[in-house]
């Protein structure tokens, strides 16, 4: 019986430390995690189809408003330096898909949109808050980090960008 408590015990200990491991934000320096999710014509895209490239991986929803003032924004950043190996990937939060589209109708992108409203990739990512964003370089290695959006952050996210592109070349 003392065999089975210890088990059980360690057991729960596990447990807890791969509860605790996968609530951890994503930091940089740390490889990111692969999302895989539909876009709205239902083909799924995976994160690992973009390595080679500097991606933008924004978590945004259509009930942020911050979000709505990044997706053009970012739409601006991906049109000047996707030619140079740059790509976004916007990964919506939204539980109905509906107003997520409306969304993108009165803000329409150029980037790819896949939509995750059971919340893995927010989870997997331990969002801090909305929006998030993760710049990743060429390997899939995490650089930079931005939870929330404000205007006068663009300049530092774009001068990351450059840099990332630089880097690699």
């Amino acid at each position: 019986m003392n065999m089975w408590r210890g088990s059980s015990l360690l057991m729960a200990a596990l447990l807890l430390l791969l509860v605790a491991g996968a609530a951890r934000a994503v930091r940089p320096g740390e490889a990111a995690p692969v999302i895989e999710a539909p876009m709205a014509d239902g083909t799924v895209l995976s994160l690992s189809l973009l390595r080679g490239q500097v991606v933008y991986v924004d978590f945004w929803a259509s009930w942020c408003t911050p979000c709505r003032q990044a997706l053009p924004a970012l739409d601006r950043l991906f049109g000047q330096y996707r030619d140079q190996g740059f790509s976004v990937l916007a990964v919506n939060v939204d539980r109905e898909r509906t107003a997520a589209l409306r969304m993108l109708q009165r803000l329409p992108v150029r980037y790819p949109v896949v939509f995750d409203p059971d919340g893995h990739w927010p989870q997997r990512y331990a969002l801090q808050g909305m929006p998030s964003g993760y710049l990743i370089d060429r390997d899939g290695q995490v650089i930079l980090v931005k939870t929330g959006y404000r205007a006068k952050d663009l300049p530092q996210l774009e001068r990351a960008i450059q840099h990332a592109l630089e880097e690699t070349r």
